[in-house]
């Protein structure tokens, strides 16, 4: 049986996906997730960018593909608060789980009070985590930086509230835009994560050309004509902010960060998908 709460987005001319991540889903035991239809940037008629404004972020503009991935995942966070879920739990199509993220995932839905996102998935990049702590069990750690990779994850219904209302207008990629630091967000990273998307498996490297491998949105030039960076001061302003950020981690952040207990690096990966 299927459940409103949990969904995988997938784009109705790539099937070859849902055929995968159904397959996979089942077998760990995650059989009961829903298929969303994702917004497709192809579509000439598909509805892009209702709140998009490019400048209004930290990126000054997206291409119609990364347009339509946050479409996709905006209109799941408005049907959880239609349909009043506590929480939502959201997966790309390319999805590796971990045989812990059934379990996970369960917990954490019944104390969706205690976050606002909890992120399941691993990130490629190195980013800063606070002291481990527990949330129904479940070992998280409080997420200090941008995360690469928006592939899994969970929203609370305060979580889909302010991400609702935060994207009325925005220009941020999805990733940037649901993981970034701000007041009032409480963003957790399951420690280890137990999901991965396949295009960052050693795999990938020698699938480039399989469609479960690579991004069919990205790989499409129609829809991933690269944006423009911006005007010059919007570009100058944007260097001083990461640069005032960087100033701050070497001024003695991340030593005091260590010392407490917080994390800097690579999150690691539940045992079983580093077979």
């Amino acid at each position: 049986m299927t459940r409103n709460d949990m969904y995988y987005i997938n784009l109705d001319r790539v099937p070859e996906r849902r055929a995968f991540v159904e397959a996979h889903f089942q077998e760990q035991g995650m059989g009961s997730v829903s298929r969303w239809s994702a917004t497709d940037a192809a579509d000439t008629d598909a509805p892009l960018g209702s709140g998009y404004k490019q400048g209004t972020g930290e990126t000054w503009a997206l291409s119609r593909s990364e347009i339509a991935c946050f479409e996709s995942h905006r209109a799941i966070w408005a049907y959880a608060i239609e349909n009043n879920l506590p929480a939502v739990v959201i997966f790309e199509d390319d999805m590796l789980l971990s045989r812990m993220a059934e379990d996970v995932i369960a917990k954490l839905l019944t104390a969706a009070a205690h976050f606002d996102v909890a992120k399941l998935d691993y990130s490629p990049a190195v980013s800063r985590f606070g002291p481990t702590t527990e949330i129904n069990g479940v070992s998280v750690r409080p997420l200090l930086s941008n995360a690469v990779s928006a592939g899994g994850y969970i929203l609370s219904q305060q979580g889909c509230k302010k991400l609702l209302n935060w994207s009325t207008v925005y220009s941020d990629r999805l990733d940037d835009f649901v993981f970034m630091p701000r007041p009032g967000w409480h963003a957790v990273q399951v420690f280890p994560a137990v999901a991965t998307q396949l295009w960052m498996t050693a795999e990938a490297k020698q699938q480039e050309a399989n469609l479960l491998f690579s991004s069919e949105r990205e790989s499409d030039p129609k829809i991933n004509q690269k944006p423009s960076k911006g005007p010059f001061l919007f570009r100058v302003k944007k260097e001083l902010i990461n640069g005032t950020r960087r100033l701050k981690w070497r001024t003695g952040y991340d030593k005091l960060l260590k010392q407490k207990g917080g994390f800097i690096g690579l999150v690691p990966l539940a045992p079983d998908l580093l077979d």
